[in-house]
């Protein structure tokens, strides 16, 4: 393609491509397309060279010497410009180096946004699990704290519709908060959260928090109960709707009593 659009192929060659592209072979078409394109910025690859002083003097005087070369005859103008038999075998190999150093050069950049684009994604993904491995660390010292607590006050919840899921509430004095852990819980619809409740010994459900566990089935609430509610005899988990409830409507996943 690059020689036929610089004139360089026999004339037989040429008339034959000629005629398929008449044809409509469209990936010859679009291969034309591109030599073009990579054609028509090779000039751009050359280093801008400043002409010396007087030369537009010198250019615009052989031309008023020689008009007939500034207006060519209506024949001669439809004549096909012919390389030199040096410049067909020269050419070729130079257009066809550029056009393969134009390619090779694209696709080494496409890889190397490649590259970049992954190296990024595994950057935001180390953060991540450094940031969740954090955020577990610290809750694993609160935990540790208020198992030796002097005050511990615990529940412990067992799955009831989750069998595999468990759950732990661990009374904080100093904040005056439950702290409640959940693990292996089912994920929700969007418009559905579970909400987490306790129970005092006279029977009375109080509505703690809602809450939707991350991918692996994990959730970490801290709850603090109204001053009226009085003691705790246990708490349990149902799915309700994303804003909560005032009374539990929904199925109960998790339930333990106070130890």
């Amino acid at each position: 393609m690059p020689l036929f659009l610089l004139d360089a192929l026999e004339p037989g060659d040429a008339a034959a491509l000629r005629a398929h592209l008449a044809g409509g072979c469209t990936r010859c078409a679009s291969y034309l397309s591109e030599a073009d394109a990579t054609l028509a910025h090779l000039p751009y690859a050359l280093d801008p060279v400043a002409p010396p002083a007087g030369a537009r003097e010198r250019l615009m005087g052989r031309l008023t010497q020689h008009p007939s070369q500034v207006r060519p005859s209506r024949e001669r103008a439809r004549q096909p410009l012919r390389l030199p038999s040096w410049a067909r075998r020269v050419l070729p190999p130079a257009v066809a180096a550029c056009i393969t150093f134009v390619a090779t050069a694209k696709y080494m950049m496409s890889v190397q946004h490649k590259h970049d684009d992954a190296m990024q994604k595994q950057l935001v993904s180390a953060q991540r699990e450094v940031a969740t491995q954090d955020q577990h660390n610290r809750e694993l010292v609160t935990q540790t704290e208020l198992l030796h607590s002097p005050s511990l006050r615990l529940i412990r919840m067992e799955g009831v519709a989750q069998p595999k899921a468990s759950a732990r509430a661990l009374w904080d004095e100093r904040r005056q908060a439950w702290h409640f852990y959940a693990y292996n819980l089912d994920t929700l619809g969007s418009k559905e959260a579970y909400e987490l409740w306790f129970v005092t010994p006279y029977g009375r459900k109080v509505a703690a928090a809602t809450f939707r566990p991350n991918e692996l089935g994990y959730a970490h609430v801290v709850a603090k109960l109204p001053s009226d509610v009085g003691p705790v005899d246990g708490a349990f988990v149902t799915d309700e709707p994303a804003v909560g409830t005032f009374q539990p409507t929904g199925e109960t996943h998790l339930a333990g009593k106070m130890e």
